[in-house]
């Protein structure tokens, strides 16, 4: 696990903002060292989901569980308003007939999203690998209309999991599903939540999932943000699930840390006059916060370390505005990703117009920010593309809402490749 520091300071009305970009990222394994996987694949197969909707997902499916190692565990769910075991837990060779089982799955009724989830959950656990990675991935078209519906239920079912060490991913498909709730049970259930618009996205989905998965570098990944004395935590502008702790401590759950992708925090500090003044004769560098790393890492031989690193945030006065842009374009795209929740927000409210403003206003100043990149010359259009669509409408269509929904919480979760993917330019 590495972890870097990039560090800006702007003079302010009430002393100084100090906005800090933590980057953690994950060692490369190669395919002798790669962590073992224990997944449940639990798949939606109500009426809704009949035709080609089914098709692509087992096709999906499948190419996923071809690409597992030998020696990897699978299972496989099917539920309706009846939940059944397509695939008991295996490994290739205990499955020999699991691809001819699996594409054999077809339609049914309702949608019993908890009992498929309650049972992908319990074959998860019989072989629950230690040191290993125990997945649940659960996909829907549709809502929780048979057995436990209440959300809050479902997120504390997937905490309780995870607690255990077996995290949740969801992944909804089409116009139908609610997608407040499954992002719900990833945050909880420490995965993602994904979003398929259209059919030919389905292998994309599965297999930024399985790639996740097959370079793994740590689980459990927090950052504890302690200020210092005469110091506030003004904004944290990623949005991870966070628990406030003892002396004004900060915690948030990252999740899982994988090599191809780092995770970052951005946040920003406000430092009182009082504090700049109070300093030391002779003292140039002011402490502002201390962050701390922790995270459950893999080591070369396969054994599972908890490994800790302590980081001091600081800045120097004296040198007046000090920019970074790095940390600069972070923050531009996740203005793209604030553009976005607000956008849901306001069409929520029946306010279409207002959320095409929204999103024009911020496309304009993340456009001046960083004219020259190209990624987020990318959003930029991207946030143009849907003030255009949003104006033709009197009403914000559901699938304009789960889009813009599910880029703001990829980005916003520092997942950025996985929200590019979902991209409709």
């Amino acid at each position: 696990m590495k972890t870097s520091l990039l560090v800006e300071a702007h003079p302010h009305s009430h002393g100084h903002l100090v906005r800090a970009l933590l980057r953690i990222e994950g060692e490369a394994r190669d395919d002798e060292q790669r962590v073992p996987l224990n997944l449940s694949l639990v798949l939606d197969r109500s009426g809704s989901m009949c035709g080609d909707k089914l098709e692509a997902v087992k096709r999906a499916a499948r190419d996923l569980i071809q690409r597992l190692h030998p020696s990897d565990v699978v299972s496989v769910v099917a539920f309706d308003d009846e939940v059944r075991t397509v695939a008991e837990p295996g490994t290739a060779d205990d499955q020999a007939g699991l691809t001819h089982a699996l594409m054999g799955i077809e339609c049914g009724s309702t949608t019993n999203l908890s009992g498929g989830w309650l049972q992908g959950r319990a074959l998860v656990q019989q072989h629950h690998q230690a040191e290993g990675v125990n997945r649940l991935v659960l996909l829907t078209d549709g809502l929780a209309n048979v057995g436990i519906t209440d959300p809050e239920t479902l997120r504390r079912l997937c905490a309780q999991a995870l607690e255990s060490r077996v995290t949740t991913t969801t992944v909804g498909v089409g116009e139908g599903f609610d997608e407040d709730l499954l992002a719900g049970m990833a945050d909880a259930g420490g995965g993602t939540s994904y979003y398929i618009e259209r059919l030919d996205q389905a292998g994309g989905v599965f297999e930024e999932e399985l790639e996740g998965l097959l370079s793994i570098a740590a689980q459990n990944l927090t950052v504890s943000i302690r200020p210092r004395d005469a110091v506030a935590v003004a904004t944290v502008h990623h949005s991870y699930p966070a628990d406030a702790g003892p002396d004004r401590t900060l915690r948030l759950s990252v999740g899982d840390l994988y090599a191809r992708e780092p995770r970052e925090v951005l946040a920003d500090f406000l430092v009182s006059p009082e504090r700049v003044a109070g300093a030391e004769p002779g003292e140039t560098e002011l402490p502002v916060v201390d962050l701390v790393v922790e995270a459950d890492v893999w080591k070369e031989d396969g054994a599972m370390e908890r490994q800790k690193v302590s980081l001091p945030v600081t800045f120097e006065p004296g040198k007046g505005a000090v920019s970074h842009p790095e940390v600069t374009k972070v923050f531009t795209l996740l203005e793209a990703a604030r553009a976005r929740r607000e956008a849901v927000e306001r069409g929520d409210q029946g306010d279409v117009g207002g959320a095409a403003l929204s999103l024009r206003a911020v496309a304009r100043v993340m456009a001046a920010a960083a004219p020259d990149d190209p990624e987020v010359r990318e959003e930029v259009e991207d946030l143009e593309r849907m003030a255009d669509t949003l104006e033709a409408q009197d009403a914000m269509h559901s699938m304009d809402r789960k889009y813009m929904a599910a880029k703001q919480r990829l980005y916003s979760t520092s997942r950025r490749s996985s929200g590019d993917r979902l991209s409709r330019g």
